[in-house]
């Protein structure tokens, strides 16, 4: 389906990137499986694909790219399993973002409501799931780019323990951060996806296991989420049960900002300096703010990143998993102050923070609605859990979709 096809299909603003109409020969392996067949396939525009260039949602940056040699690891496989190729997706601009607002290529439309943001930086990826184009998307996870778009548009979408999928020709923004994720239209594609790339097998059955909801985490939630959140907890029985962590998660998130931030400046440092004037005002001022980053705060934020990673172990041992709602609410309205913003951004940064400080699986699914705005909801598992986290979450969902809650 080409550019104009998918827009005329109902979609009232761009999710694709520019330049991705075929999949060139050189792109197309050999198949190998047939677990993907006939499912359709759209790429965040951070891959490597063997005949394009990689734009990362910039065009001074695109401009400089050498069209590739090679397709991303994580591609090819979905493509060697059967899978469509549908073509590149909108992200935020080197991947700098939670909101999913481009300023080159517009802002992919929110298909539950076009009047809000649809989330970042994997928006093109999200939006071509949930407008129904394509089946499987490939994102990346780095602050939640992956967890929150999921939470906004309503499907199913995940990060992996940190390192679990090869990211050879992918575009990363902060290295010890940054995941392979991916969207899916439900919870048996999404395991399929996982068991793709991760050469892996998740259980038809998850045995018995135990849910905890974190009330720090919870605390960060709107009050009418939580209210629901909280009333839909027995029909899942005595394995649901509420925890107390002591961790600040204002530290734990400033602490990832401040990582994030010098790993961005370690490796894109240079470049944002001398092309400064090609980013957007949202992004141009987080690339500077990543260049006044000191080495005393990179200490003080790793202690307490060796700090979150001792605290999630301890919470998570065996066959217990954290439930939470992914964000604390319903996706912002695209005309909201910038106030506003920031300050469901810094919630929703100490809700993302614990998986991502501690290189955690976690899983967003479809939970519920707000005036038909959707909210999701979160399992997080401990590092390497990646296929309990998954039946886990299959089954919550089903649980809570057959109890009507």
């Amino acid at each position: 389906m080409m550019q104009n096809d998918l827009l005329q299909a109902g979609l009232h603003g761009s999710f694709v990137a520019d330049g991705f109409d075929s999949l060139p020969a050189a792109a197309l392996p050999l198949r190998t499986g047939g677990k993907l067949v006939g499912e359709r396939l759209a790429v965040k525009d951070v891959f490597d694909v063997a005949g394009l260039r990689t734009g990362s949602g910039n065009l001074a940056w695109r401009d400089e790219q050498p069209v590739a040699t090679r397709t991303a690891l994580a591609v090819r496989a979905l493509l060697e399993e059967g899978a469509q190729w549908l073509g590149k997706t909108v992200t935020d601009e080197l991947t700098y973002s939670l909101a999913g607002v481009n300023a080159h290529y517009g802002t992919p439309v929110n298909p539950s409501d076009p009047a809000r943001i649809p989330g970042g930086s994997s928006s093109g990826s999200v939006v071509a799931v949930a407008a129904g184009h394509a089946d499987i998307a490939l994102g990346t996870d780095c602050g939640g780019s992956v967890r929150l778009p999921a939470s906004y548009c309503g499907v199913w979408g995940m990060r992996p323990t940190h390192g679990r999928i090869a990211a050879d020709g992918c575009l990363t923004l902060a290295h010890s951060f940054d995941t392979v994720g991916w969207f899916a239209r439900d919870a048996r594609l999404l395991a399929d996806t996982f068991e793709v790339l991760a050469r892996s097998l998740v259980p038809a059955d998850q045995a018995a296991f135990a849910l905890h909801v974190p009330r720090n985490l919870l605390a960060c939630v709107d009050p009418d989420v939580a209210a629901r959140f909280e009333a839909s907890l027995p029909a899942l029985g005595e394995r649901a049960r509420f925890v107390a962590p002591e961790a600040s998660l204002a530290d734990w998130a400033q602490a990832f900002r401040v990582l994030q931030a010098a790993e961005i400046a370690q490796r894109y440092g240079q470049w944002a300096r001398e092309h400064a004037a090609s980013f957007g005002a949202d992004v141009g001022a987080r690339f500077a703010m990543s260049l006044g980053i000191t080495r005393e705060q990179i200490a003080d934020a790793q202690r307490i990143r060796a700090e979150a990673i001792r605290a999630m172990a301890h919470a998570l041992p065996e066959r217990t998993y954290w439930l939470v709602p992914t964000v604390p609410g319903v996706a912002p309205r695209a005309d909201a102050s910038a106030q506003t913003l920031d300050h469901v951004r810094a919630r929703s940064q100490q809700m993302l923070c614990a998986a991502g400080l501690a290189g955690l699986p976690q899983v967003s699914m479809p939970w519920t609605r707000f005036d038909g705005v959707p909210v999701g909801l979160s399992v997080i598992g401990a590092r390497g859990a990646d296929e309990g986290v998954l039946a886990a979450a299959r089954a919550v969902h089903d649980v809570m979709r057959d109890a009507g809650v």
